[in-house]
C-alpha cells in the first residue's frame, strides 16, 4: 500500500512540476528575450569594438627603423660589406591636445555604444511586453468569440424551439443561422489571429512555435499610478548630450591638426671610403602651406551646432511624446474603468433580460440580437481599452528609462 502511495506521491510530483514548467509568465518570457535575442549578442559586441577603439585612440605610433647601403657594386666595384651603411630611427610626434581630443572622441563614442545597448535592451523588454498582452489579449477575445458563438447556438435552438411551435416565422430561424454562422466565422478567424500572436512572441527569442501556456492576464490595476520623473535622464536624451560632447571633442582635434605631426630621428652612418663613422640628428616637419585642415575645422564647427540642435529637438521630441503617452495611458485606464464599472453590467443583464423576453415572446429576434451584440461588442471594448493602456504604460516605461513590467524589474 506504501509502494503505491509513493508512486502516485511522484508521478503527482511530475505531473505538477510538469504543468508549471508549461506555463510562461511576463518575466520568464523577458528574460528569455533578453538571454536569446540576436540584439544582445550585438549590443555587446558593438560595446566591445568600441572598446577597443578606445583603447587604440590612445596608443602612441611605432618607431620606424630604416637602413640603407651606398656606394657599392657598378663603379665602385664595391661589395656590400665594403658600402656606405647608414642606420637611422624615427619617432613621430604630436603636440600637445591631438592625442587626448581622439581619447576623448573615442570614449565618446564608446558612452553612446553603450547608452545604445541600454536603449535596444529597454526596447526589448517593451517589445517582449507587447507582444505578450497581444497573445493575452488574443486568447481572451478568442474566448468572447466562443461566448457569441454559444449565444447564437442558444439564440438559434430557441428560434428553431418557436418556429416548430408555431409562434414565429421561418424566417427568424434563418436569420438565427446567419448569426451563428457569422459566430463560426469569427471564432475560426480568431483562432488564427491567436496563433499568429504567439508566434510573433516565440520569434522574440528564436522559436516558430509557443509551447508553453501564459499564466499572466490583462488585469487593470485598481489605483492609477502616475509614473514618478527619472531620477536621472533616459538613456536617449544622455545620448544627445554625449553627442555634442564628441563633437566638440572632435572640433578641438581639428583645431589641433591644424599643426602637422614632426617627426625626430636619431641614427648613425659610416663612410665606404675612410671608414669613419658619424652620428645623425634630424627633424622633419610638413609645411602647411596648403592643407591647412580647413575644410575639416569647418565641418566639425557645424557637426557642434547640428549636434546643439538635435539635443534641442530630441529633447522637445521627448516631452511631447511623454505627455502623449500620459494622456494615453491615463483615458484607456479611465475608459476600461467605465466600461468596467457601468457598461458590462448592464450590457449582460439587458442580454440575459432580453434572451427570457424573447423566449417568452416579449422581444423579438432583432431585440435579442441587438442586446447579444452589444455585449459581445462592450466585451471587445474593455478588452481594447486594457490593452491600450498595458501598450501605452510599456512606451511610457521604455520612454522614461525604467526597465520594469508587471510590477517587477530586472
Amino acid at each position: 500500500m506504501y509502494r503505491y502511495f509513493s508512486v502516485f506521491t511522484l508521478l503527482s510530483v511530475l505531473l505538477c512540476s510538469t504543468t508549471a514548467a508549461a506555463s510562461l509568465s511576463l518575466v520568464d518570457a523577458t528574460q528569455r528575450v533578453l538571454a536569446k535575442n540576436p540584439q544582445t549578442a550585438l549590443s555587446n559586441a558593438l560595446e566591445e569594438a568600441a572598446a577597443g577603439r578606445t583603447v587604440q585612440a590612445g596608443v602612441l605610433p611605432n618607431p620606424e627603423l630604416s637602413y640603407v647601403l651606398e656606394d657599392f657594386s657598378g663603379d665602385t666595384r664595391r661589395s656590400t660589406g665594403d658600402a656606405t651603411t647608414t642606420f637611422t630611427l624615427s619617432q613621430r610626434f604630436s603636440l600637445p591636445g591631438k592625442r587626448s581630443a581622439r581619447q576623448a572622441v573615442a570614449e565618446d563614442e564608446q558612452a553612446l555604444t553603450a547608452l545604445d545597448s541600454q536603449s535596444q535592451r529597454l526596447r526589448l523588454i517593451r517589445l517582449t511586453r507587447e507582444r505578450y498582452i497581444d497573445a493575452v489579449a488574443a486568447e481572451e477575445q478568442l474566448d468572447i468569440a466562443d461566448q457569441r458563438l454559444g449565444l447564437a447556438k442558444q439564440t438559434h435552438d430557441s428560434v428553431s424551439a418557436r418556429v416548430s411551435a408555431g409562434k414565429v416565422s421561418p424566417i427568424e430561424l434563418s436569420r438565427a443561422t446567419v448569426a451563428m454562422r457569422g459566430a463560426e466565422r469569427a471564432l475560426r478567424l480568431q483562432s488564427q489571429s491567436r496563433l499568429l500572436a504567439q508566434r510573433r512572441l516565440a520569434a522574440l527569442w528564436g522559436e516558430a512555435e509557443l509551447t508553453e501556456s501564459l499564466n499572466d492576464a490583462l488585469v487593470l490595476p485598481q489605483l492609477l499610478i502616475e509614473p514618478n520623473e527619472p531620477s536621472d535622464k533616459t538613456p536617449i536624451l544622455k545620448q544627445a548630450d554625449i553627442r555634442v560632447q564628441k563633437e566638440q571633442a572632435a572640433m578641438r582635434l581639428a583645431q589641433a591638426e591644424r599643426v602637422p605631426d614632426f617627426t625626430l630621428s636619431a641614427g648613425m652612418k659610416r663612410d665606404a671610403g675612410t671608414r669613419d663613422e658619424s652620428l645623425l640628428v634630424g627633424v622633419s616637419v610638413p609645411i602647411p602651406l596648403f592643407n591647412r585642415n580647413q575644410g575639416a575645422v569647418l565641418t566639425a564647427k557645424a557637426n557642434v551646432v547640428a549636434a546643439e540642435a538635435d539635443r534641442t529637438l530630441i529633447n522637445q521630441q521627448w516631452r511631447t511624446q511623454r505627455d502623449q503617452l500620459e494622456t494615453q495611458r491615463t483615458a484607456s485606464y479611465q475608459e476600461a474603468e467605465q466600461l468596467r464599472d457601468n457598461v458590462l453590467r448592464v450590457a449582460r443583464e439587458a442580454a440575459e433580460a432580453t434572451q427570457e423576453g424573447y423566449s417568452a415572446g416579449k422581444f423579438s429576434l432583432l431585440d435579442l440580437l441587438d442586446a447579444q451584440r452589444s455585449l459581445i461588442d462592450s466585451q471587445s471594448q474593455y478588452l481594447a481599452a486594457r490593452l491600450t493602456f498595458h501598450q501605452s504604460d510599456a512606451a511610457l516605461n521604455e520612454l522614461l528609462g525604467f526597465a520594469t513590467f508587471a510590477g517587477s524589474t530586472l
